[in-house]
């Protein structure tokens, strides 16, 4: 079998890049003979040096770029195309939004179409994000994609709704499957602890994924003044390097006022920030010594998160505010919710979590059931269920 996949890809730092090779790797597992083609997607300043199987590179300020890379995958022969979706991954016009009585211009990816509508393979189109309620352009191009794609997956039951009420999508066209984690390490905690040169007897709180306002991280450093007065043993562990396109325009001046905050409320001591995108293995075994995960994230539309899917693989107890994955994938007591901006709440929950191991214990016993089922080896094997449907 031979697979085409478009979307961002390693060594791109990004979770859809990561996602893309651990869906290729989880394939190949369960059928090792499956070959793979990639169109990687990139903005007009990237550049990457890609394994062999990228045969072709979509630039954001280039539509025949796109064109090019449906000739490439055409030409290959592939069985079926996997695209990954994201309307920031993709070139194309950008649309204004109002929002709070606020004007937000957002990208609508709409160069994306002119690959898709030239395979002459079937398509499958993951949505790593789902926008409810959508502006005419986005609804659009979405609407475009599913006319196109054989089946569409989302990560959520949420997500699978929307489509079907907010874009009038198929719904016999629609899967729900989990995104994927890595499996847990073997390793113990003391191991993990000495390697990483951290204290065993400290009671970590941990933040992963690109920095940026939308993570909340504020509100974790907010939060740690009261955390500390009860729990002096605490520390935050803030895991990432800043988001390139904020870097690209503002430099590290968002990193700058995070440090600046904690030094304002004397925690800089208690916290200790990983300027660096971890591999995988790394990123799994920073997991496997955390106490507590934290996802106050202030987007309430957001509609998938790699960070809270690795979490929840990890076996950690989550603290996190309503968005919509975080609510639907820490229902039935799998985790803790707080209100968006209330860092009270979230000092409050993490003292009480820390003063109550037997609710930790039970907690994890709670997510320990759907980790198991999102491993990429469980995972893939339903994409491949999927793929088979659709290959002659």
């Amino acid at each position: 079998m031979r697979l085409g996949l478009i979307g961002s890809y390693v060594p791109k730092k990004c979770g859809i890049a990561t996602f893309g090779r651990d869906l290729i790797n989880g394939i190949k597992d369960n059928l090792p003979n499956t070959e793979i083609v990639i169109a990687a997607a990139e903005t007009g300043n990237e550049s990457y040096q890609y394994d062999k199987s990228v045969v072709a590179i979509m630039k954001t300020v280039s539509r025949q770029s796109y064109r090019q890379a449906a000739e490439k995958l055409n030409k290959a022969n592939v069985d079926l195309v996997l695209l990954q979706h994201e309307f920031g991954l993709f070139g194309g016009k950008w649309t204004k939004v109002k929002i709070d009585g606020v004007i937000k211009d957002y990208p609508t990816g709409d160069y994306i179409l002119e690959t898709i509508s030239s395979l002459k393979s079937p398509l499958i189109t993951t949505l790593h994000s789902v926008v409810p309620h959508p502006d005419p352009d986005r609804r659009k191009v979405i609407n475009q994609i599913i006319d196109k794609s054989v089946a569409v997956i989302t990560m959520t039951q949420n997500s699978k709704t929307i489509l079907i009420d907010d874009y009038a999508a198929d719904k016999s066209k629609i899967c729900v499957i989990h995104h994927g984690v890595p499996i847990k390490t073997k390793k113990s905690r003391s191991e993990i602890i000495k390697k990483l040169n951290l204290n065993e007897h400290v009671f970590y709180l941990t933040m992963t994924g690109l920095l940026s306002d939308n993570k909340g991280i504020d509100l974790v450093i907010k939060a740690l003044p009261a955390i500390l007065n009860k729990h002096p043993d605490c520390h935050l562990l803030v895991i990432g390097q800043t988001h390139p396109q904020i870097v690209a325009i503002h430099g590290e001046k968002y990193r700058n006022s995070l440090i600046e905050l904690a030094k304002k409320l004397k925690v800089e001591k208690s916290i200790t920030f990983i300027n660096k995108f971890l591999e995988t293995k790394d990123l799994m075994e920073y997991l496997s010594i955390s106490s507590l995960y934290l996802t106050p994230y202030r987007d309430p539309e957001q509609s998938a998160s790699g960070t809270l899917a690795y979490a929840i693989g990890s076996n950690i107890v989550i603290i996190s505010t309503p968005y919509r994955y975080a609510q639907e994938l820490l229902a039935k007591k799998r985790g803790f919710l707080v209100p968006f901006e209330d860092y009270t709440a979230i000092a409050k929950i993490v003292n009480q979590l820390i003063d109550k191991p037997k609710l930790r214990n039970q907690t994890k016993a709670n997510i320990r059931e759907l980790g198991k089922i999102m491993t990429w080896t469980s995972v893939s094997k339903i994409y491949l269920l999927l793929i088979n449907n659709f290959i002659s």
